[in-house]
């Protein structure tokens, strides 16, 4: 970024920002979110529109929706990915708010984070936490206390887990072991499981240098502020399906620092989670998985390792959806550990025929 003529001499140049919203075929979710932005107490610098709708949308009717906003308009082939990839590189701000279609914004969203990354230049991406429950900001989205035995399952078979391991509890004969397995998440950290899940565990740990911010090493990005360059450096997979299960792996791995993403749990953010083109939970799962395996595999931030305990982090997935009634979920967990146990991973292939992307950086 270059030295703003008006800021005072030895500041930092002042953040500008370019919003990109890839869509599809969701004209009222896009209206939402546009209204949303129109609506900012900090206003995007500009926004893009990178559409794939079956049908071209109207430009000029966009630009006169929020008459306040700067938006340009773009139509191309589907592909969730390519979208993006479109929006960042002909972004012009030195941040980019990613922005799914579906997601709806408090008014003071952006400057919010827009103080946050001020206030900490170290830092290079920021985003609210999802909210899927339609709540506000006096009723903050609160992470689940887990059982000993969710968080001993978890261990066993290297799964994600996402809640207050901290605040868990147990008896006198439970204590040693969940003693030890609380030892081991704050060890882990914010990070990955050895099977490359993500870890979201210490919610009550925010180092001084953070602010009053999480970091953590993944989490959803459609709602994040990000440097540009950040995103240039590390573009989203076009080789993922048009829908783009998966993307935010391996756009964080590719991110600098262990825990490059500042979680701000106290600014929720709306996901209306869309029905149009949203694929069936199975198929997700299965893409997402694919993805996992796709990039810690590209990237020399996970050892070798890795792709093992995944294998082995998915039968314990179709064990516990067997358990739970939920056969298509226990199949699907079968057939991607079949296929990350012997490598035949199809978005691999795809990546030895046609060897254009790049790994993730190694950890610094």
């Amino acid at each position: 970024m270059t030295e703003d003529p008006d800021n005072e001499p030895g500041m930092p140049p002042a953040l500008t920002i370019s919003a990109v919203i890839p869509t599809r075929n969701r004209p009222e979710s896009l209206e939402r979110v546009l209204r949303a932005l129109a609506s900012q107490t900090r206003l995007p610098d500009e926004v893009l529109v990178v559409d794939s709708s079956d049908e071209a949308l109207d430009e000029a009717a966009l630009q006169a929706l929020c008459s306040v906003l700067s938006v340009s308009y773009q139509h191309t082939p589907p592909g969730v990915c390519a979208q993006r990839n479109i929006g960042i590189r002909a972004a012009t701000g030195s941040h980019v708010l990613l922005v799914d279609d579906d997601i709806e914004p408090s008014c003071d969203y952006i400057e919010t984070l827009t103080r946050y990354l001020e206030a900490h230049p170290d830092r290079g991406a920021v985003t609210g936490i999802i909210d899927e429950r339609g709540g506000s900001r006096d009723d903050p989205v609160a992470f689940a206390v887990p059982s000993l035995r969710h968080l001993l399952f978890s261990f066993v078979f290297q799964l994600n887990v996402m809640a207050d391991v901290e605040s868990a509890r147990s008896t006198w004969i439970t204590a040693p072991p969940l003693a030890a397995l609380k030892w081991w998440y704050r060890r882990r950290g914010n990070s990955w499981t050895l099977a490359g899940w993500p870890l979201l565990t210490q919610v009550g740990q925010r180092p001084p240098s953070t602010g009053t911010a999480i970091p953590v090493a993944i989490y959803t990005l459609g709602a994040a502020l990000v440097r540009r360059d950040w995103l240039l450096d590390a573009p989203y997979e076009e080789r993922l399906s048009a829908h783009g299960i998966g993307d935010n792996y391996g756009v964080a791995i590719g991110f600098p620092g262990e825990l490059p993403v500042s979680l701000l749990t106290d600014l929720p953010i709306v996901h209306h989670r869309a029905s149009e083109n949203r694929l069936d939970h199975a198929e997700a799962y299965f893409q997402r998985v694919l993805a996992l395996d796709y990039f810690v595999r590209r990237s020399d931030r996970f050892p070798r390792s890795t792709p093992a305990w995944l294998a082995w982090s998915l039968l314990g997935n179709a064990g516990l959806f067997t358990l739970r009634g939920r056969r298509e979920l226990a199949l699907r967990s079968l057939r991607a550990s079949g296929l990350v146990a012997t490598a035949r991973n199809p978005l691999l292939h795809q990546a030895l025929a046609a060897p254009t992307a790049t790994r993730g950086p190694s950890t610094p």
